[in-house]
């Protein structure tokens, strides 16, 4: 098998999009594909890499930023041209457009893939003007565009749709086993500590639990620059010794495996690893009902899981009770998620890619 792939990404640490795509590498270079890796920001790797892929990382010490922007071009193009590769992937609004435009001419197979909301930064910031305009110049030139979810693809354009292929997240072949016996009272919530993962929401329902359940902890995993804020807000509700922030870890699936609850506060997510992640393992779950359609792809709601409106504090406090206080309809949440590991199955969700490739 001598088909080459290419993947292109902002860097290997700690992002949802980079998690997938590390997965997809590993498993594409386990099936006999030479596999090559573009990485354009240089920061440190926190995912695992198969050592037959071929990493390549950009550097630059420009502090110019269209110089900058130039030498990631020039680079990624001699890169690409080198590699050989039959087919490029790209993930990601900026790096979609970086890989676009270096690879004009080249007849190249390339594949870009949005991997969370197609409009939006963040809760309260479109996408600059600049970059929807880049995007609607470029993205026809592709010659395929990976969606997560029926809600994404519908953001845009008929003639992208036209060339648009829906494929949800993998989950990880090698997550622990699934717990028997009684949890640990603890809640457990992951990813960026920024304005669209709604963690205040988050905190706020648990002190409210916590005042009837005062034995329950709430841990949230992940860092950012939310981090001031919320510790504040922790301070402010007398949570100090009951809500935990131990930063980003790198054996997240170690530390969740046996909590009572995962919680997916968030306003908009594509679909969330750490949530398929948690369900897959048996954990109870419950998620907002958000934009791009993630967890209501995932969920069937009071069957496998828990699906709120966004930015319902007192639905969210609801499911927690819920979950705390109905052992039984806690064990059925827990029986019916764990069947996502065989439908999200890395093997899957890799021959859906490979299908396109």
């Amino acid at each position: 098998m001598n088909k080459k792939i290419l993947f292109i990404n902002a860097c290997l640490t700690g992002g949802g999009s980079e998690k997938v795509m590390s997965t997809l590498a590993n498993y594409f270079a386990q099936m006999g594909f030479d596999v090559t890796m573009i990485l354009v920001r240089n920061k440190e790797h926190t995912y695992e890499i198969n050592k037959r892929i071929n990493i390549i990382q950009l550097t630059c010490r420009h502090n110019n930023k269209l110089l900058i922007l130039c030498k990631r071009l020039y680079e990624i193009r001699k890169k690409v041209k080198s590699s050989n590769a039959d087919t490029v992937i790209s993930f990601m609004t900026d790096i979609n457009l970086f890989t676009i435009l270096s690879c004009l001419k080249l007849k190249k197979r390339i594949l870009i893939s949005e991997r969370a909301h197609p409009l939006l930064i963040n809760v309260n910031q479109k996408k600059p003007l600049y970059i929807r305009i880049l995007r609607k110049i470029l993205y026809p030139l592709a010659d395929g565009m990976v969606f997560q979810t029926k809600f994404a693809k519908e953001c845009y354009p008929g003639k992208i749709q036209k060339k648009g292929y829906l494929i949800p997240n993998p989950i990880p072949h090698d997550l622990p086993s699934i717990h028997k016996g009684p949890r640990e009272k603890v809640i457990v919530a992951a990813g960026r500590l920024s304005e669209e993962k709604n963690f205040s929401m988050l905190i706020s329902a648990f002190h409210e639990v916590s005042q009837i359940h005062k034995e329950y902890q709430l841990i949230i995993y992940g860092r950012g620059h939310m981090l001031d804020h919320l510790l504040s807000l922790r301070k402010n509700l007398d949570l100090e010794e009951k809500v935990k922030f131990p930063g980003y870890v790198d054996d997240l699936t170690e530390r969740i495996k046996d909590a009572s609850i995962y919680v997916s506060s968030s306003d908009f997510e594509g679909i969330s690893n750490s949530m398929l992640e948690a369900m897959a393992m048996g954990i109870p779950s419950v998620c907002t009902d958000c934009p791009v359609g993630g967890a209501a792809m995932v969920i069937e709601n009071d069957k496998n899981g828990i699906l709120i409106p966004v930015g319902d504090v007192l639905a969210l406090r609801d499911g927690m009770l819920k979950i705390i206080e109905d052992k039984k309809f806690a064990e059925n949440l827990s029986e019916e998620a764990v069947k996502v590991r065989e439908k999200y199955s890395v093997s899957s969700i890799g021959n859906m890619w490979l299908d396109i490739i």
